[in-house]
């Protein structure tokens, strides 16, 4: 609830391509007043309007945090809905979109580089891609065995007999909202489950998004009380170059400077080396 500013929001370019870099410094801004997201405040244009500035923020900011990025997924959302027809131009080609009964199941994976990626695989609350032969599996955990760990050994055992079937494997990254029950949970389960050792990309502590300026936060979720999206890795296979956190919070325009929530899950930007 702090009003000071602390979002860093970068430069956007809405006529070119997501992944060209766009110049010149980042404004600061603080978060919008206290309701601004409520039901009824938005219409359809303006809602789809903040989620592409915020795609587009993604971008500029993974160019500077890494220098590009190969693959975007957006959990939750349909971006073959005909209400998202202009995903494509800002968060770059559609490759695949999930399709469970609901829209907030779903995992549409998008890129400006589509030969680095292949669509590998999908089940409930997963969605597999090969990006650079990097097997990364994006998941919504079920609440249901979020915080089973039995449960959920049976469930990242399943998900890596798929992408081995395919041809490739073990999993190499596991990232998204895992609805974990503490912060190692997720890595430990997963190296029990697989026999390999997993870590979590973020070592732990306060997390500090990428495109804040010093504010720091205990969770990812929308109280930040919770990490629930993390990004956990293969150590065998692969060797963690960088990660970061990407805030919630994208700019919004019109009665004053400010940033506001567009969804209650932090994003993640990885870069990795095999």
């Amino acid at each position: 609830m702090n009003s000071d500013p602390w979002n860093l929001v970068l430069p956007t370019a809405p006529d070119i391509s997501p992944d060209i870099p766009v110049q010149g410094p980042a404004e600061l801004r603080s978060t919008a007043s206290s309701g601004y997201m409520d039901k009824g405040q938005h219409s359809n244009d303006s809602f789809s309007s903040m989620v592409a500035n915020k795609v587009r923020q993604i971008y500029q900011n993974l160019i500077r945090a890494f220098g590009g990025v190969d693959l975007l997924v957006c959990g939750e959302l349909d971006s073959s809905h005909s209400d998202w027809t202009s995903m494509q131009s800002n968060a770059g080609q559609l490759i695949h979109t999930s399709s469970p009964a609901k829209a907030c199941n779903c995992f549409s994976v998008h890129s400006t580089n589509g030969t680095a990626n292949k669509f590998l695989g999908e089940g409930d609350g997963w969605l597999a891609v090969a990006c650079h032969n990097i097997i990364v599996v994006f998941v919504h955990v079920p609440n249901s065995i979020a915080k089973s760990e039995d449960s959920l050994m049976s469930y990242y055992q399943k998900i890596n007999s798929v992408v081995i079937q395919v041809g490739l494997g073990p999993i190499d990254v596991v990232m998204g909202d895992t609805n974990q029950p503490t912060n190692d949970f997720t890595a430990r389960v997963l190296s029990r489950a697989l026999g390999i050792k997993f870590s979590d990309a973020h070592a732990g502590g306060s997390i500090n998004p990428f495109d804040s300026h010093q504010r720091s936060f205990d969770g990812t979720n929308s109280t930040a009380t919770k990490k629930y999206d993390v990004a956990v890795y293969n150590t065998t296979s692969l060797k963690l170059a960088e990660v970061v956190y990407l805030s919630q919070s994208t700019p919004v325009t019109g009665g004053g400077r400010y940033s506001a929530a567009v969804t209650d899950h932090m994003g993640i930007g990885l870069r990795i080396e095999k």
